[in-house]
Parts: C-alpha cells; sequence; structure tokens
C-alpha cells in the first residue's frame, strides 16, 4: 500500500468524521507530511512510495485525533501567522488570519515611529502573536502583554524566545489590565468575544478543544470588549490608540460602548475579507 492511498483513505475517514472535503483533503496531506518531515513539492514527487509499517503507525495515531475533531494546530503543534510559525497547545486560542488585521492597524498608526520607544499593551496575549509579531516589526518598541492563563502565558514566553524578541516583552499574569500601572501608546486585544448562548453552533473544534476563557465573552460576548475599552481610558497615553477585534453582528454594540465612554472617540472599523466587520480602531482624546 502506497503512502498516496493511505492519505486518501484517511481524507475519507475525516468526511465520514464531518469534516468539509476540502478541508479534509488538507488535513490528510497535512498530517502526513508532518510524520515524514517531506515539505509540500516532496510530497507530491514521492507519495506513490510504499509506505513503511513506522509511517502507518504514525500517522493513524494522528489521522485518530484528527477524527475526534481535535484541531490540527494543536495535533502539529504550530500555527502560522504573519509568515511565522508559532507554537499552540490548548491553552491558547488558535491564532485566525482575521487577526492580522490589529496588526495591519497598529503599524500603520505607528508608521514613520520605528525609532520611537513605543510601549506597546496586548491585553489577553494568548500565544502572543499580537505581542511578538508587533515586536518584531518595531524593533524600538516595548511591549507588556497580559493574560489570565500561566499556560498561555508560558507558551507566550516560549514564542517569543524563539522568535528573538523575549528581551522587549515583559508578560503580566492578570485579568485583562488589572494592576498595571504605565500608560501606552497604542494598547491592542483580541477579547474573548463568542456569546455563551452561541456555545451550541460551535465546530467541535472550538468547543470541545480550544480555552474556553479565551472564546466566550459573558452571556452576550460583549464583556471583554466592555473590560478592554474600559480599561483602555486609564492605560492610555493621551492621543494614544486602542486597536481591539470584535465578533460578527457586534459592530453595533461596540460603537455603542465608545460612545458611552466620552474620553474615547471610534476612529474606524475594518472589515475581514469576508467583508465582517471585525477591528475597531479607537482614540483617547489628548
Amino acid at each position: 500500500m502506497t503512502i498516496s492511498d493511505l492519505v486518501n483513505g484517511a481524507r475519507q475517514r475525516l468526511i465520514q468524521a464531518g469534516i468539509s472535503a476540502n478541508l479534509a483533503t488538507l488535513d490528510a496531506e497535512v498530517l502526513a507530511r508532518r510524520v515524514l518531515g517531506w515539505d509540500t513539492a516532496r510530497f507530491l514527487s514521492d507519495r506513490h512510495e510504499d509506505a513503511t509499517t513506522s509511517f502507518l503507525l504514525n500517522y493513524e495515531h494522528y489521522v485518530a485525533r484528527r477524527m475526534r475533531r481535535e484541531p490540527i494546530s494543536y495535533i502539529i503543534g504550530t500555527r502560522e501567522f504573519w509568515n511565522l510559525d508559532f507554537e499552540v497547545t490548548p491553552d491558547v486560542l488558535i491564532p485566525r488570519p482575521e487577526t492580522e488585521l490589529i496588526i495591519e492597524e497598529a503599524l500603520d498608526i505607528l508608521k514613520g515611529q520605528h525609532d520611537s520607544r513605543s510601549l506597546l499593551m496586548d491585553v489577553g496575549t494568548g500565544s502572543g502573536v499580537l505581542a511578538i509579531v508587533l515586536a518584531r516589526e518595531l524593533p524600538a518598541a516595548r511591549v507588556v502583554a497580559t493574560d489570565v492563563s500561566a499556560g498561555a502565558l508560558s507558551v507566550a514566553r516560549r514564542n517569543a524566545e524563539r522568535h528573538g524578541v523575549a528581551d522587549r516583552i515583559t508578560f503580566v499574569e492578570t485579568s485583562f489590565l488589572d494592576g498595571l500601572e504605565e500608560t501606552a501608546d497604542v494598547i491592542v486585544s483580541n477579547p474573548p468575544y463568542v456569546p455563551a448562548v452561541s456555545a451550541p453552533g460551535l465546530t467541535p473544534e472550538v468547543l470541545d478543544y480550544e480555552p474556553s476563557v479565551a472564546v466566550f465573552g459573558g452571556a452576550d460576548g460583549l464583556d471583554g470588549l466592555r473590560r478592554v475599552l474600559g480599561d483602555s481610558v486609564a492605560r492610555l497615553v493621551p492621543d494614544g490608540w486602542l486597536v481591539v477585534e470584535f465578533g460578527y453582528g457586534q459592530e453595533d454594540a461596540v460603537k455603542s460602548i465608545v460612545k458611552g465612554l466620552p474620553a474615547l472617540s471610534l476612529v474606524k472599523i475594518r472589515a475581514d475579507l469576508q467583508d465582517i466587520p471585525r477591528t475597531a480602531v479607537v482614540r483617547k482624546h489628548a
């Protein structure tokens, strides 16, 4: 039996487990390449080789985990974000592509200030992707990254070491911005924003595997957003900026929350590639 035969069989089993055909095709190949240590080009050229017993046993273990709907990022232990590989574990939310909008907006705000000694804060850092990418893109900046989860902070610290910015990021175990005294030029955050009532509609990958503290934002999904927006009033310098992600259908609520905070003004709402309003850019008055 060839490697290709086993991969095709795994694809069918993943589809039977409830995974879409396109994703099952991708996942079956990714898991095979992970076991083999091959890149895509090697897989395409050599996939018709006979499968070894070692490959069969290791591949079956991975496929069985994916059939239980464990996210593939947890199985292989990494996720790409901003063209960088980050370690991910069940202690952290798996980074999504739309969160890169936060990076784009923060860099646009700080454009031309790369030599300044800006202080940035990343609220609910998780795997550390926002803090780490910003530290890499802004070599003179300092970053404070918070998370309530000690496990998440351990992952974030390892990622910071991996990408060479651990010396410029201070990781703090706290809820949102509790206990911090410094003021930041820019605050970024991807807080939990899924309403608790939406849980039954989530995929098993999210509901059964990703940390609930990083997913759910209370009954209406807005608890985390309220905290980040409210805390930013005290933790931003005058004319400072907040860039925050929010969920589907929450645009009006975000506008209302900002309107209720006289120190803040909503500058713009950015939509993702599916044209879903996703990122709010907010500024503190001078």
